[in-house]
């Protein structure tokens, strides 16, 4: 009977990271290729991202990853598997995960040290930033929710009181860290890996960059968890919908603090933390 009960929970996982795999290659075409063709740049078809995702697995596969690289790649699957919040055969397992390991500190923590593991040198002190961010995040949705344990417990308690202000404190914290996200782009992390005398052949760089791609796709995702938490934790195929509405949403918040260049201000970011905390207060008192 416990054999039975972890295979079919060993089923339900193989499932939701068949899913994100997936949609992975669509996930960096709208983090990545969007915001550029808005700004008017040329930009692959989506089908070229799925052939360069195809070309990266099955160069995997047949090359392997050096242990650096491998144990990177492990930890940022495990996160989007957490934040996916999917429910396709076993629903216990989804909740179990929503309410225990999709915690906003905890993924994004996580996010942050695999993205300071691949760039360790220029963006520290933005790292610190978005760290102290988190931390504020956390505190906030505690303070408004007391006895909620992570996204899962967010959304459920939303469902139940569509009026809390904990909607309002999450939204304003996913811009605040929209707006301090500090993992790297393409052009930094080629920089470090030459100024730290790694081998920089084509093959080793673009695996590199690929499964830094999949950091960005997770902090986008974990945006996306705090913007619309109402989504998260959906069975079946409204799983998959939602999931795919929740990247967006983390993207778009994204893409807007790059192009209108709101991340430089600081004040702005204080604002927001203020606004959230002042939320969450008056959901702590309100009950």
């Amino acid at each position: 009977m416990v054999l039975l009960s972890g295979l079919r929970v060993l089923l339900e996982l193989s499932l939701q990271l068949a899913v994100i795999l997936l949609l992975l290659p669509a996930m960096f075409w709208l983090g990545e290729d969007v915001p550029a063709l808005l700004v008017g740049r040329a930009v692959a078809p989506l089908r070229e991202r799925y052939g360069r995702m195809t070309a990266f697995w099955r160069l995997t596969l047949r090359h392997g990853l050096p242990l650096e690289d491998g144990l990177m790649l492990a930890l940022v699957l495990l996160v989007l598997l957490c934040l996916a919040g999917l429910s396709i055969v076993m629903p216990d397992v989804g909740a179990v995960m929503g309410a225990w390991l999709a915690d906003p500190l905890l993924m994004g923590s996580v996010l942050l040290a695999g993205a300071f593991w691949a760039v360790p040198g220029p963006l520290w002190w933005m790292h610190g930033r978005c760290c102290l961010v988190l931390c504020l995040t956390e505190a906030f949705i505690v303070l408004a929710a007391p006895g909620v344990t992570g996204l899962r417990g967010v959304q459920q308690l939303l469902l139940a009181a569509p009026g809390s202000s904990l909607a309002g404190t999450a939204l304003c914290c996913a811009v605040a860290l929209a707006l301090t996200t500090s993992l790297p782009d393409r052009q930094t992390l080629a920089d470090d890996m030459v100024a730290r005398g790694q081998p920089v052949g084509r093959l080793a760089r673009d695996q590199r960059q690929v499964i830094v791609g999949v950091y960005h796709a997770g902090w986008s995702l974990l945006l996306g968890d705090l913007l619309l938490p109402v989504l998260f934790g959906l069975e079946g195929p409204g799983g998959v919908l939602g999931l795919s509405v929740r990247f967006v949403g983390g993207s778009v918040l994204v893409a807007l603090g790059q192009m209108t260049g709101m991340r430089r201000h600081g004040r702005f970011v204080a604002l927001l933390l203020g606004l959230a905390g002042l939320m969450a207060l008056a959901g702590r008192f309100a009950v």
